[in-house]
């Protein structure tokens, strides 16, 4: 299961990608990518918590196709 730390790792990945992009869409759509997995990120640190401590408690899916990515939106090519 990709922890918190692997979301804020891919959110940065996304931003810095998104410095040197040459093309203004792609540069938006790896910031759109950034906010989505940092959003990932808390929600991941936030849950885990809450879930300590309790014997039997689901694990959830956290992968990223599960997340709050709109998934109306075609994948990047980063």
């Amino acid at each position: 299961m990709p922890s918190a730390a692997y979301f804020r790792r891919q959110a940065d990945i996304c931003l810095q990608l998104s410095l040197i992009a040459s093309d203004e869409t792609v540069s938006s759509r790896l910031i759109a990518m950034a906010k989505d997995y940092q959003t990932m990120s808390e929600a991941l640190a936030t849950e885990a918590p809450a879930m300590a401590g309790r014997p039997g408690a689901p694990k959830g899916d956290s992968s990223p196709m599960n997340g709050p990515l709109d998934p109306s939106r075609p994948p990047a090519d980063c």
